[in-house]
């Protein structure tokens, strides 16, 4: 507990009243003292410098040191008029002549009423300052009488031919002042105790906080709506909350938010904020309002991290450009194009036969971009029926269907947020899925099987198809509208029957991560690479990987054909139409297109504004076969 200063006025009564407060005085919980009372201010700066947390005081030094008070409670203590009729009786005793009674103005309005019960000479005077005080005392006109009067009356008086007597309150009076002190102490303990607590909560929460009034004035902020509106509590103080937050709506104005809280979101500088104003009852009929501000960013982190939470596996991207494998002159290209593609927002859509190694660019390109760090969902759309595929792409509520969870479920969608989803042979996903793929890509929001409202998303689409989407459309079997919204951005994906030079090296990397050796120490016979070499490849980079294992584990127990061939699929099931080199059949039809314009008259420029290609890129495919 905070000490107590018990101020007298006069040094003589300091024994007295230590006395009647004994247990106080030793445990130093009360300080009896006297002070200057010609300098208040400072006498006052002394008290609270000292660390009192309630200073007693009577009459006018109470009046002087209230009047300059600033930290530190100053308590009156009272002079009653039974005090002082105690006073008098006990000097009636031994003095029977006239007594004076100098007592403060307002002191002596209540005492003058009681004159009139005692029955020998009692004059009373009256007093408003210590000027006053020294007058009223030079001018009593009797000498050899008793003066009842405060402390200072004793040092300010010059005339030897007075006796004065100091006014003291009882010992009961006394004591009970000195409780109310220390209880008025132990509940400002537990105010403060209080407010501390609060305090701490209001400042360390993640919400912004701020209460106004129904004239629109900030009466309180914390912390941390101080940082996220960039201004001090001094600025938001008394300010008007509509020039703190622009363009308040209408609707969310005190008279109209009267009882449910309203909503809405403002740009404040860089910052994108959510308020929600609350009204409450503040006192008695009068109300205010407490606004709550969040950083919608940080918002939308928190869902992050919420929908993180939810997935356990199959939201990282483990590849990298670096891990792409490659000494093609055209697949290094294809991944330079990929790299500048990872810069940029925007749908991509990547072609190439199974094995191509499509997620490995849809990984690499996810992994270069700026949303790295954010989830890498990927989905085989052959793999699942319609209904299935739609309830893991866009989730569903509680009781959505049989047999769902009764929690619902958040969509592969939900968990790509902010991310990347990877849409894996989108060419066979039912065209009603379709529609709905569009509409996301739209919209940027998803609406889960079986509810009724939307959810914003902000997701980056990298669809994958092993097969022609220009047919498909052709076939009404894909959406055009869904396809331009897909080809933002394409990568072509070569087989690698098309590259002989990726060929004997990915076989050498593939069993050099069995042996735990470098590929440059795989030695290979002439004659095996060249049957590597003349393999149609048809499983792509699986199929030698596989073949890489298959050597490994036989190690020349069986011929190179074998090895290789083993990894072939029965000829029976093998169309064909396989065996054409599609790519070469396109170069040979365009070249064909190309000159049967020129034959016509069509002009060059024509010619490549219609292909959709530059002139020097026309003039090298009509040079490519000399």
């Amino acid at each position: 507990m905070e000490k107590i200063a018990y101020i007298v006025p006069s040094e003589t009564m300091i024994p007295a009243v230590e006395e009647i407060l004994a247990d106080d005085v030793k445990r130093g919980v009360v300080v009896v003292q006297t002070v200057d009372v010609y300098r208040s201010a400072a006498e006052y700066r002394r008290l609270a410098v000292d660390g009192y947390g309630v200073i007693i005081a009577r009459g006018g030094i109470y009046t002087d040191l209230a009047a300059v008070s600033d930290s530190v409670h100053v308590m009156e203590e009272k002079i009653r008029t039974s005090d002082i009729l105690y006073m008098l009786t006990s000097v009636r005793e031994t003095y029977r002549g006239k007594i004076y009674v100098v007592l403060r103005e307002h002191v002596a309005k209540k005492f003058e009423g009681a004159v009139s019960l005692f029955d020998f000479p009692l004059e009373v005077r009256r007093y408003t300052d210590l000027e006053s005080l020294k007058r009223q005392l030079e001018s009593i006109p009797e000498q050899g009488v008793v003066v009842l009067s405060s402390g200072v009356a004793s040092m300010l008086c010059d005339r030897e031919d007075l006796t004065m007597v100091e006014l003291m309150n009882r010992d009961t009076t006394i004591r009970e002042t000195v409780r109310v002190a220390k209880e008025f102490l132990t509940q400002l303990a537990e105010s403060a105790k209080r407010v501390n607590v609060l305090e701490s909560i209001l400042n360390n929460v993640d919400e912004g906080l701020i209460i106004f009034d129904r004239e629109y004035r900030i009466r309180e902020v914390n912390s941390k709506a101080e940082e996220l509106l960039a201004q001090s509590a001094e600025n938001l103080l008394a300010a008007d909350v509509r020039k703190v937050i622009p363009n308040m709506p209408a609707k969310r104005m005190p008279g109209v938010c009267e009882t449910a809280p309203r909503s809405f979101v403002r740009k404040l500088d860089r910052a994108m904020l959510s308020f929600t104003i609350h009204p409450f009852q503040f006192y008695k009929s009068e109300k205010r309002y407490l606004t709550t501000v969040q950083d919608v960013t940080k918002i939308q982190e928190l869902e992050h991290t919420i929908r993180m939470k939810l997935a356990q596996k199959g939201l990282v991207a483990s590849y990298h450009f670096d891990d792409i494998k490659t000494e093609d002159a055209a697949m290094k290209a294809l991944i330079k194009r990929a790299k500048t593609i990872a810069g940029f927002e925007g749908s991509v859509l990547i072609y190439g036969e199974n094995g191509t190694g499509k997620e490995l660019f849809a990984q690499s390109i996810h992994n270069a971009s700026r949303r790295r760090e954010r989830p890498f969902v990927a989905v085989n759309c052959a793999a699942l029926s319609e209904s299935l595929l739609e309830s893991e792409l866009f989730g569903y509520v509680a009781g959505a269907f049989t047999g769902a969870r009764s929690e619902g479920k958040a969509g592969l969608f939900e968990l790509a947020h902010q991310g990347t989803i990877f849409l894996d042979e989108i060419n066979s996903m039912p065209m009603g899925l379709q529609a709905k793929i569009l509409r996301v890509i739209e919209q940027q929001e998803v609406m889960r099987v079986g509810s009724d409202y939307v959810i914003p998303l902000d997701v980056r689409i990298i669809a994958a198809s092993n097969g022609n989407l220009t047919r498909s459309i052709r076939e009404n079997q894909f959406r055009k509208d869904l396809f331009f919204r897909l080809n933002t951005f394409q990568l072509n994906i070569p087989p690698v029957k098309e590259r002989k030079g990726d060929i004997v090296p990915l076989f050498k990397y593939y069993l050099a991560e069995l042996r735990g050796c470098r590929a440059e120490d795989i030695l290979l016979s002439p004659s095996f690479e060249e049957e590597l070499l003349a393999h149609h490849w048809l499983g792509n980079v699986r199929e030698i990987k596989s073949a890489a294992l298959r050597y490994h584990a036989f190690d020349g127990d069986n011929s190179c054909g074998e090895i290789i061939q083993n990894g072939q699929a029965d000829e029976g099931l093998v169309d064909e139409e396989l065996k054409i080199d599609l790519g070469q059949l396109n170069k040979v039809v365009e070249t064909m297109v190309i000159e049967s314009l020129l034959a016509k008259g069509t002009s060059k420029n024509d010619v490549a504004k219609a292909l959709g290609i530059s002139r020097q890129a026309l003039y090298k495919k009509l040079h490519r076969e000399e």
